[in-house]
C-alpha cells in the first residue's frame, strides 16, 4: 500500500481535531502524527523504517503525550506543560515537520527483497557467520564487567551483533531460525528482568519487527493489531518499571518474572495505569515535551540562547578522543537540563532536553526549526551514504539498526545522539572492513 492512501485519515483527523479544539497547529500535530504512525506501520516488512520510526516516536513523544497533558484535567507538579498550548504547538508541530522534509531528500533504493537476495548469497558461501554473531553476542555481556570503563562502549555495541545474525538468519531457509531468534530474545527480556531496564528490549522488539514482516508476511491489518499490542505492552513496562525496579535494586532474590507479572496484572486489574491523577500515570513518561516546554519558558527570559555552543560541543565530543580534548562534553544530560529548564534533578538523575529543546536553548523559534530540518537532512545523508556503500558490503543495511540504536530515541540530547552515531559507525565499518581484510567476506 503506497502511503499516500494515509492521506486522507490525515485529512479527517486533521478537520475532526480542528472543528472540535479549534488549535490550528494542535490539529496540524495530531493528523501527521497519524500519518507518521500509519506509514512506519506500513513499511513494515517492506524497508528498514528506521527514519519512519524515528519520526513517529518524536510525534508521539513531543505532540501526543503533551496534547493529552493539556487536555487530562490534571497538573503534576514538575511533569507539566510549561507554555500554552498555541505557543508549545505552534514550534514543536512545524520543527518535527521540518525534520521529516528534511530525511526525504535522499530516498530508499534498496528493500528487503534486495536484501534478501544479498543475503542468501553471502550465507550461501558462509553460512557460519549468523551463529558466530549469535554467540559471540550472548557471550559478550557477560565479559563486558572486566573491561576497563573506557572500553565499555565498545562492548555494548558489540553485544547488539547477536540480533544481526538473528536477522541474518531470518533471511536463510534454517528450520532453527525461529528457535534461535526467540532464545535471543528470550536473553535480552532475562536481562532486562535481572537488571529492571527494559529499553534493549523494546527498542530491538520494534527494530527486528519489520524483518519478522517480511518473514511472515505480515498484512497490514496484522501489523496494525501487533502495534496495538506493542503499545499496550510498552504502557505496562513503563507503567510497572519504577516499582520493579524498587524491589529488585533492594535485592529481591525471588522469581523476577513472577514479580514483574504480578505487578503489572495488579495494574491493569486495579486500573491505575490510566488514572490522571497517579504520578505514575503513563503519560508522565510518554510525555517529553514538558522538558521541552520547560525551555521555551525559560529560554531566553532567564538564561540567554546558547548560540550553538551545545552543538560544537557534541560535534567535538563525538569526533576527538578524550586525550585530545580532556574537557570534551560527557553524555548524561544533567548539565544541560538544569542549565536550560531552570530545574533541579536529584543527584545521579540524568534527562535528556532532545534534539528539539536542544534547537530552541541554541537558536529560538525560527533557529531551531532550521536546526531540526538540517538534522533531517543529515540524516537522510547519512543513510544514503549507507545504500552506496552496500555496493561494497551488500548486506550493510541489516547492520544499521546498530548504528541508529541510540539515534531514534526522541528523548535523547545531541551529544548522545551524534556520540553512538559516529563511534559505532567506525566500530561497525571496523569490524566490517575486518572481516574483508582478513577472510575475503563482504558482509
Amino acid at each position: 500500500m503506497d502511503n499516500q492512501k494515509f492521506i486522507l485519515p490525515s485529512i479527517i483527523c486533521f478537520l475532526l481535531f480542528f472543528i472540535t479544539g479549534n488549535l490550528f497547529w494542535t490539529s496540524i500535530g495530531l493528523g501527521v502524527t497519524l500519518f507518521f504512525f500509519l506509514s512506519v506501520i506500513n513499511n513494515m516488512g517492506e524497508k528498514i523504517p528506521i527514519i519512519d520510526l524515528m519520526t513517529a516516536m518524536a510525534a508521539l513523544q513531543w505532540i501526543v503525550g503533551p496534547y493529552i497533558d493539556y487536555h487530562n484535567g490534571t497538573t503534576h507538579y514538575k511533569y507539566h506543560m510549561y507554555v500554552t498550548e498555541d505557543v508549545y504547538m505552534s514550534f514543536i508541530v512545524p520543527a518535527v515537520i521540518l525534520f521529516r522534509v528534511g530525511t526525504n531528500l535522499y530516498k530508499d533504493r534498496i528493500n528487503l527483497d534486495e536484501l534478501e537476495k544479498r543475503s542468501h548469497l553471502l550465507l550461501e558461501d558462509y553460512p557460519k557467520i549468523p551463529y558466530i554473531l549469535v554467540i559471540g553476542g550472548l557471550i559478550i555481556p557477560y565479559i563486558s564487567s572486566f573491561v576497563p570503563a573506557s572500553l565499555r562502549f565498545v562492548f555494548f555495541i558489540l553485544s547488539n551483533v547477536k540480533y544481526i545474525g538473528a536477522i541474518y538468519l531470518m533471511f536463510s531457509p534454517r528450520n532453527d531460525k525461529w528457535i534461535i531468534f526467540g532464545i535471543t530474545m528470550a536473553f535480552t527480556a532475562a536481562a532486562s528482568l535481572a537488571g529492571g531496564m527494559f529499553h534493549d528490549l523494546l527498542l530491538w522488539a520494534m527494530l527486528t519487527f519489520t524483518f519478522i514482516a517480511r518473514e511472515l508476511q505480515i498484512k497490514l491489518q496484522s501489523k496494525i493489531i501487533f502495534a496495538i499490542i506493542g503499545i499496550f505492552l510498552a504502557i505496562t513496562i513503563q507503567t510497572v518499571k519504577a516499582q520493579y525496579r524498587a524491589k529488585v535494586w533492594n535485592g529481591y532474590q525471588g522469581n523476577k518474572l513472577a514479580l514483574f507479572t504480578g505487578m503489572a496484572l495488579d495494574q491493569w486489574a486495579s486500573g491505575t495505569i490510566f488514572n490522571p491523577s497517579n504520578e505514575d500515570d503513563i503519560n508522565v513518561r510518554l510525555n517529553q515535551g514538558w522538558i521541552i516546554s520547560a525551555i521555551m519558558n525559560h529560554v531566553p527570559e532567564h538564561e540567554p540562547f546558547a548560540d550553538g555552543e551545545t552543538i560544537t560541543d557534541a560535534i567535538s565530543a563525538s569526533l576527538l578522543p578524550r586525550f585530545l580534548a580532556p574537557n570534551k562534553k560527557k553524555a548524561g544530560g544533567q548539565e544541560n537540563f538544569e542549565k536550560f529548564t531552570g530545574l533541579k534533578l536529584n543527584q545521579g538523575t540524568s534527562m535528556g532536553i532532545s534534539l528539539a529543546g536542544e534547537g530552541w536553548a541554541n537558536y529560538g523559534y525560527w533557529g531551531g526549526l532550521l536546526f531540526m530540518f538540517c538534522w533531517g537532512v543529515f540524516i537522510s545523508w547519512f543513510w544514503s551514504k549507507l545504500i552506496n556503500l552496500s555496493d561494497n558490503f551488500p548486506t550493510l543495511l541489516i547492520w544499521s539498526p546498530i548504528l541508529f540504536l541510540q539515534v531514534v530515541k526522541a528523548e535523547t540530547e545531541f551529544v548522545v545522539v551524534l556520540n553512538h552515531l559516529f563511534k559505532a559507525s567506525i566500530l561497525i565499518f571496523g569490524l566490517l572492513w575486518f572481516v574483508k581484510k582478513q577472510w575475503g567476506v563482504r558482509i
